[in-house]
């Protein structure tokens, strides 16, 4: 059986939808701020520049051993919404797949970011809230890092 969840957020940045746009998409933006807990790394190396069709390759976990390979298929990078399927894997089998749909709304003040997270858990319902934990960091670090203060 497969388990799932849906995750959502939102959030008001003091930044324009096109400086939100390059944190979503750059690579060493997301490695800055994607990592789903302060003692994990992301590395996103030698990878094709995100575009909808592409998929990346990457790898997460602790510093010293990230074990867990990232794939990411990219679907659309608009100005206004950016959205990608992100499969985790470990030993070669998959556990979880997130759809993640980030909408981006220009404010007078920046942007109002409304992500939506698709969650499947493959490997039984204990995975669910690791990968909310994660999420959970991921989304608040990605704020910090907009504001300028990562």
């Amino acid at each position: 059986m497969t388990d799932t969840e849906t995750l959502t957020f939102s959030r008001s940045l003091s930044a324009a939808p096109d400086r939100v746009l390059k944190a979503l998409t750059e690579a060493d933006a997301r490695m800055a701020w994607g990592p789903p807990d302060a003692d994990t790394v992301v590395l996103i190396e030698d990878q094709p520049e995100p575009a909808p069709g592409v998929r990346e390759t990457s790898r997460c976990g602790p510093a010293d051993n990230p074990y867990v390979t990232v794939q990411t298929d990219w679907i659309l990078l608009g100005p206004d919404r950016v959205s990608y399927a992100e499969t985790l894997s470990a030993e070669g089998e998959a556990f979880a797949t997130s759809l993640a749909i980030f909408d981006l709304e220009e404010t007078p003040n920046g942007t109002e970011m409304s992500a939506t997270i698709l969650v499947a858990s493959f490997a039984g319902p204990d995975v669910i809230p690791e990968v909310q934990s994660g999420w959970t960091h991921s989304v608040e670090s990605l704020a910090r890092y907009i504001e300028g203060g990562a």
